[in-house]
């Protein structure tokens, strides 16, 4: 079944709703189940088997009370039994909504179904669940426009409004590089409304170590001890898995072997990434001089320290003169063009002395309350 054309309103472990006759009546939705929402979040340092520290925070689950109802059609002891069983207590799988199609939640459900049927034909069924952090997820970094033959871009124009998500796919700045012999500046972005995790494939030699800092977020990972005999040589690379804390040698041929535990290499630490949201769209050039652009929109924040998408480029805004005008980084030449402004994670790449990295990406999934 396919996210985009559900039914029902949502469906749950691939089934949607709409065929057990069920159709879904939020009554909060604008306010609770689709916002991002404010929830009660401590942060927390988990030891590493490796006796560094995982960075991570503990959140409060985001609870769903969703009404179905049904009218007009027959839910007899079959039907229920199907519903019963499929919203059985303790059942986790995908949750996705028809309205947010590019994202889905790992739910559980809590609750077992209860029903308020006044007849045969007609009636209610809650059904509680409840999503843990990182609640969201989106396999994509882009939202596309309603094709032709599709009815409506309402649910684009959703997206828009409720995420930082790029309008085209390559806007999304590169998540892979090779070849990495001194200190390296790269951006990423998380276009979703939470903190996102982030794992790491890296082999190569680490000299003497190596550290991958986020400047947004002031996290770091270091590497010690990786040398391109145990790693590049033998078609292997260390992987960090920054949800779980674990450190694997992996194999990177493709065949098939299993991760072998690799904490020698990882001495501290693990990434996660700012969200973007909210973005500032519909962003129109109009003219520029070396590094300074105007434009035709009036920004009423100030956007120091974004990044607007100039040229099939992502460019830094280091200073706002005024609401009109920005300095840039870089001097850019500028043909008149639709754009947007958002929150970039600045990463570096610091060797403690030299370091000759033959690969190194980062794997992560915008993450949405």
């Amino acid at each position: 079944m396919s996210c985009d054309n559900i039914r029902g309103g949502f469906s749950f472990c691939g089934i949607d709703i709409a065929d057990l006759g069920l159709s879904y009546a939020p009554e909060k939705e604008d306010v609770y189940v689709y916002r991002p929402s404010d929830v009660n979040v401590h942060e927390e340092t988990f030891d590493g088997h490796n006796g560094g520290y995982f960075y991570g925070v503990s959140r409060q689950p985001k609870e769903f009370n969703l009404r179905c109802y049904f009218q007009d059609s027959v839910i007899d002891r079959g039907i229920m039994e199907q519903i019963y069983y499929l919203f059985r207590l303790g059942k986790s799988g995908k949750l996705i909504f028809d309205r947010r199609p590019w994202c889905y939640y790992y739910a559980t459900v809590t609750g077992s179904p209860a029903p308020e049927i006044s007849n045969l034909y007609n009636g209610l069924i809650t059904i509680t669940m409840k999503a843990y952090y990182p609640y969201a997820r989106s396999e994509s970094m882009y939202a596309l426009a309603a094709s032709a033959t599709n009815a409506s871009d309402e649910k684009y124009e959703f997206a828009m409004k409720s995420t930082a998500l790029f309008d085209k796919a390559n806007m999304a700045p590169a998540t892979s590089f090779t070849n990495l012999s001194s200190r390296t500046s790269l951006i990423l972005n998380n276009p979703g409304t939470e903190r996102a995790q982030v794992s790491i494939t890296i082999a190569g030699n680490a000299g003497l170590g190596v550290v991958i800092r986020n400047n947004t977020t002031n996290q770091e990972c270091r590497l010690i001890a990786m040398d391109k005999a145990h790693t590049t040589n033998v078609n292997k690379a260390v992987y960090i898995d920054g949800i779980n804390g674990s450190t694997t040698l992996i194999n990177t041929s493709g065949a098939n072997t299993s991760p072998t535990p690799a904490f020698l290499y990882h001495d501290s630490g693990f990434i996660e990434l700012e969200p973007a949201y909210p973005a500032v769209r519909n962003i129109y050039v109009e003219d520029c001089t070396d590094d300074v652009i105007t434009l035709y929109n009036t920004l009423y924040t100030d956007a120091t320290g974004l990044y607007i998408y100039i040229n099939n480029a992502w460019h830094k805004i280091i200073e706002q003169i005024d609401n009109k005008t920005l300095r840039l980084e870089h001097s850019v030449t500028v043909v008149s063009e639709r754009t947007m402004i958002t929150k970039m994670n600045e990463l570096e790449i610091i060797p403690d002395d030299t370091m000759d990295l033959s690969r190194l990406s980062f794997s992560y999934k915008p993450t949405f309350a």
